[in-house]
């Protein structure tokens, strides 16, 4: 078993530490149908029994927000955003200059104020592995979106600032412990192209196990469980 290594500051050693993602199954991921009938009567799959999607949701680990953060517009409609704890230093979100990212184009649907999680946590990951650091994976419920970054935890161990944007509709609370960030490993290697020849033998090997095993699915046949604790 590999093993990735979170640290910080001791003062904020108890605040936001980071949780295996399989802890953060949304509600509405819950109550989704298994399966669904169609206009003709039909039986077909629902999103319960699409591995790969939930598979992503259950990948590596979550940075959560530490305390309760709360979004408002000022008389101007200008975002403010604010939170109540002495534990946390004043910065802890702040807003980058305009020249910073000034070109990079903003989500739809989100204000433009180009905001940054500062971060709290470092890591440490084996030697040949880098980190995945993005949006918490199928979670577009969050009223925010972070943006991806790949780094070299392997090298480079201290705990960065992370860039987000806050939807233009939102105004309210977000509690202490929501997902901001998943941080998924992945392992560095050199890798080249090869269109059509595999590709055609995969889909016919694909095939040919589907019709050996009759009413088998993708998780029965060939998903592998990953652990991450």
């Amino acid at each position: 078993m590999k093993i990735i290594r979170f640290f910080s500051q001791p003062q904020y050693e108890n605040l936001g530490q980071p949780t295996p993602a399989k802890k953060f199954l949304p509600k509405w991921y819950q109550k989704s149908e298994s399966t669904f009938t169609d206009e003709n009567g039909v039986e077909h799959s629902g999103l319960k029994k699409c591995i790969p999607f939930l598979d992503a949701m259950l990948s590596g680990y979550m940075l959560v927000t530490p305390v309760d953060i709360f979004v408002s517009k000022n008389e101007d409609q200008s975002l403010k955003i604010s939170w109540n704890s002495p534990e946390i230093y004043k910065d802890f979100i702040a807003e980058r200059t305009k020249a910073l990212g000034e070109h990079m184009p903003r989500p739809a649907g989100h204000c433009p104020n180009h905001l940054a999680f500062r971060g709290m946590w470092g890591l440490k990951a084996p030697r040949g592995w880098s980190v995945l650091v993005t949006h918490p994976l199928n979670r577009h419920d969050l009223p925010f979106t972070t943006t991806s970054g790949i780094m070299d935890a392997d090298k480079y161990s201290t705990s960065g600032n992370i860039p987000f944007f806050i939807k233009e509709d939102f105004v309210g609370m977000i509690p202490a412990g929501t997902p901001f960030a998943q941080l998924i490993p992945i392992k560095r290697a050199s890798w080249r192209a090869i269109n059509n020849d595999a590709g055609i033998r995969y889909l016919e090997y694909l095939q040919g196990a589907t019709v050996r095993s009759p009413g088998k699915s993708y998780k029965k046949l060939f998903w592998v469980r990953k652990d991450y604790q």
